[in-house]
């Protein structure tokens, strides 16, 4: 009886092993499913060229999408991805520049006020030069004035001009055309300091404006 038993048992083991067996694999079954350009749907056990070209689904025994796999890219689209990445990339750290910049210029200046003075500090230094300069001009125009009509009445008298005053001619030229140059530079550059002073406030106030604190 013992006997029958103990073998009864080891039959029953056997079986419930082989069925195991025979179901594992059915549980671990997928298969591969894609749709070519004529828009016909198939199914593999192996995954086939065809299948990575279009694009598949891993679907179980049961028919249930577990993973989708999109088709292969060319290498036009994969550059063209890589590019957009890396312009994403670009923006970002630019937007983050930006902002640092943003914060900065609030903490440098708490108030607008405090902008307008320092970049008008800027504006009227420049006009400070112009000013000095124009001084400057006008009395090196004056002195090359008096020289040339010393040297024009020498020339009616038939006299020579001598080569000190010359030289002292050439050099109120010389220094007169290098200071007309300046001047006219630094009128630019108020020019576009004053635009710069009405640009900054504004972006002031936007910065301000989204400044969460």
């Amino acid at each position: 009886m013992r006997s029958i038993t103990a073998n009864l048992a080891v039959l029953l083991l056997a079986m419930a092993t082989s069925s195991a067996c025979v179901a594992a694999p059915s549980a671990l079954h997928k298969q591969y499913r894609w749709q070519d350009g004529a828009g016909n749907i198939h199914y593999s056990d192996t995954l086939t060229a065809d299948a990575i070209q279009s694009g598949y689904d891993v679907i179980n025994d049961k028919g249930i999408v577990v993973k989708h796999i999109d088709r292969a890219r060319t290498e036009e689209e994969r550059s063209a991805a890589d590019a957009a990445a890396a312009a994403e990339t670009a923006a970002k750290r630019e937007a983050e520049r930006l902002a640092e910049a943003d914060r900065r210029l609030l903490a440098a200046f708490p108030t607008e006020g405090d902008l307008v003075r320092a970049r008008q500090m800027q504006v009227d230094s420049i006009e400070q030069s112009i000013v000095a300069a124009s001084n400057s001009l006008s009395s090196q125009e004056q002195a090359l004035t008096e020289n040339l009509g010393h040297a024009a009445a020498l020339e009616r008298s038939n006299k020579p001009i001598p080569e000190a005053q010359k030289k002292q001619i050439e050099s109120l030229r010389k220094s007169a055309e290098s200071l007309r140059r300046y001047i006219e530079h630094r009128q630019k550059e108020k020019v576009e300091a004053t635009k710069k002073l009405e640009t900054d406030v504004a972006h002031y106030r936007e910065a301000r404006d989204r400044d969460p604190h």
